[in-house]
C-alpha cells in the first residue's frame, strides 16, 4: 500500500529465461493482461462487485502473525475460521483468482522482514502456498520494501533478495505454478527520510542475484494528479512510471521478466482536505477517465505489462479506513454502501465494450493452420444443454476464451470445480476439441474440452 508517510517523503523533495516455465505458471501470467483490482474486505458485496465490473482477479492482503503465531502453528490446519480461508472463501464465491500480500513478521521469525529468519520464510511460504494452491495463483512478497518502516530498519536491498529468495523457495515448493512478484517499491521516495530511492533500490536487488528468484516484478505505479499518458520524464508519482522500471531490467538482462503493476490508482477529491494528500486529488469524472486510460495505454504499448491491480475498490467500506486524512477510501472506486463511483461504471463499460457479441462469436472458427483440414464443427448440443465441470487443471482453472484458439483473448478463468452450462456447438480447431460454454454469471465462451468432464 502507498502508505500516508511514503507520501510525505515524496512531498519533501520479466526475467532472462533460465528454462521454460511451467504450464501453471504460464497459465497464471495469461495471454492477456490481468484486470485486477486490490480488494479491502471479504464482504461477500465486495467480490461481487469487484466481478460484475469485469475484473479478473483480485488482490488481498494478510499478515504472517495472523497465520503462523508459532513456529509451525499454522492456523488454517487449526479451523476454517481463519484470515486465510476468509479471503480463499471470499475469491472463490465469484470465481475470482486470487493476488495475495503477506506483511509483517511475527516475533518469534525476527519481528520485521530486516530481522526475519529466511529458513522460518520459506517454511511459512511453502505451507501457505500448498494449502492455498488453486485459489492464490500469485504471491507478491512484501511492501515497498524501500521504505524503513516497511523494512524495519534501514532498507537493504541485498537482504529483501535474500528474503525474496526465500520466499520463491517456499511457494515454488508449495505450489510450483503460483506466481511469485517481487514487491513493488515506494516510488519517487527521493532518499529522504532514510528511505532507497525505488530505481537504486531495484538496481540493488539485481546486484544481489535477484534475477530468477521472481516471475514478475512489481510496481507501484499511482497516477498522482496527471493523466496517465504524461511522460514520466514530467512527474515523480506518475503511472508511466513503470517504464523507468522496465528500462532498469533490460540494462540488467532481465528483458525477459514481465511487469506487474500491483498497486496504482488515483484519489477521487471528497470535497474536504486530505492533508498530504491533498495534492493527488482528481475529479470523480477525471478518476474514472484516468482508470480506463490507463488500462488501455497498457495494453496498447506495454507487452511486459502482465497484470494491473487497481487500487482499489472497497477500502471506503472498511471499518480501518475512517480517519480524516485517509486517502485510501477515495481511491476506492465504491461508495460505502457499495454503491459504483463513476470510475467503477467507466471500467465495468470498457469490459463490457470488449466481450464478444454472443449472436456471432458462435460462428468464428480461427482460420485452419498450413496442412491442417478446415475447423468444423460437431453435432450442435441441444438449447439449455448438458453440464460439465472444469477439470484437469492442476487447480489452475482454465481460460474460457472469446473464441475457439489459445490465440483467444480470455474472458474469465473458471477456478477447478466450476459448473459450466454447454450452449453451443462444439469446434474443433487446433488440435482440441472446443466447447462452447457459460458460466454461472452468464460469461459465454470457448474451453478447451481436454479440461472439462461430463456431468
Amino acid at each position: 500500500m502507498l502508505h500516508p508517510a511514503a507520501m510525505l517523503l515524496s512531498l519533501l523533495l520479466i526475467f532472462v529465461l533460465v528454462g521454460a516455465p511451467s504450464p501453471s505458471v504460464a497459465r497464471a501470467q495469461s495471454d492477456e493482461m490481468v484486470h485486477g483490482v486490490i480488494v479491502d474486505t471479504t464482504n461477500p458485496n465486495s467480490m461481487r462487485m469487484a466481478r460484475e465490473a469485469g475484473f479478473t482477479h483480485a488482490k488481498m492482503i494478510l499478515y504472517w502473525p495472523r497465520l503462523e503465531p508459532d513456529p509451525g502453528h499454522f492456523l488454517w490446519k487449526d479451523s476454517k475460521e481463519n484470515d486465510l480461508d476468509n479471503v480463499m472463501k471470499a475469491a472463490r464465491a465469484e470465481q475470482l483468482p486470487l493476488i495475495l500480500r503477506v506483511d509483517e513478521v511475527p516475533g518469534w521469525a525476527g519481528g520485521s522482514p530486516g530481522g526475519a529468519d529466511l529458513g522460518a520464510i520459506e517454511s511459512f511460504y511453502a505451507e501457505m502456498a500448498a494449502y492455498a494452491k488453486g485459489a492464490v495463483v500469485g504471491y507478491e512478497i512484501l511492501n515497498e520494501p524501500n521504505l524503513p518502516f516497511e523494512w524495519g530498519g534501514p532498507p537493504d536491498p541485498a537482504g529483501y533478495t535474500a528474503f525474496l529468495k526465500a520466499a520463491y523457495r517456499g511457494i515454488k515448493a508449495g505450489d510450483p505454478g503460483a506466481l511469485v512478484i517481487g514487491g513493488g517499491p515506494s516510488p519517487n521516495t527521493g532518499g529522504f527520510g532514510g528511505t532507497i530511492e525505488d530505481t537504486d533500490f531495484l538496481n540493488g536487488m539485481y546486484a544481489a542475484g535477484a534475477r530468477g528468484s521472481m516471475d514478475a516484478l512489481g510496481v507501484h505505479n499511482y497516477g498522482g494528479n496527471t493523466e496517465p499518458e504524461r511522460d514520466p520524464g514530467d512527474c515523480g508519482i506518475c503511472f508511466r512510471r513503470a517504464e523507468l522500471y522496465r528500462s532498469l531490467m533490460v540494462k540488467n538482462g532481465d528483458a525477459g521478466t514481465p511487469v506487474w503493476a500491483t498497486e496504482f490508482g488515483w484519489l477521487m477529491d471528497p470535497g474536504f482536505g486530505l492533508g498530504q494528500y491533498d495534492w493527488m486529488k482528481v475529479s470523480p469524472e477525471q478518476q474514472a477517465q484516468y482508470v480506463v486510460r490507463s488500462y488501455k495505454y497498457a495494453q496498447k504499448n506495454w507487452p511486459w505489462m502482465r497484470g494491473m491491480l487497481l487500487s482499489n475498490l472497497d477500502a471506503s467500506t472498511s471499518p480501518y479506513h475512517q480517519g480524516p486524512e485517509d486517502g485510501l477510501p477515495w481511491f476506492a472506486i465504491l461508495n460505502s454502501d457499495y454503491s459504483p463511483r463513476p470510475a467503477w461504471e467507466a471500467f465495468r463499460d470498457m469490459r463490457a465494450q470488449n466481450r464478444p457479441n454472443r449472436t456471432t462469436v458462435e460462428a468464428v472458427a480461427p482460420p485452419a493452420g498450413a496442412g491442417d483440414p478446415p475447423a468444423e464443427a460437431s453435432p450442435a448440443s441441444a438449447s439449455g444443454g448438458p453440464m460439465v465441470r472444469v477439470a484437469n487443471t492442476e487447480g489452475q482453472g482454465v481460460s474460457v476464451r472469446d473464441k475457439p484458439s489459445t490465440t483467444g483473448r480470455r474472458l474469465t478463468v473458471a477456478p477447478e470445480g466450476t459448473r459450466l452450462a454447454v450452449v453451443g456447438d462444439d469446434v474443433k480447431a487446433e488440435g482440441h476439441t472446443w466447447r462452447n460454454v457459460k458460466t454461472a454469471s452468464g460469461t459465454a465462451g470457448w474451453v478447451a474440452g481436454e479440461y472439462l468432464k461430463a456431468e
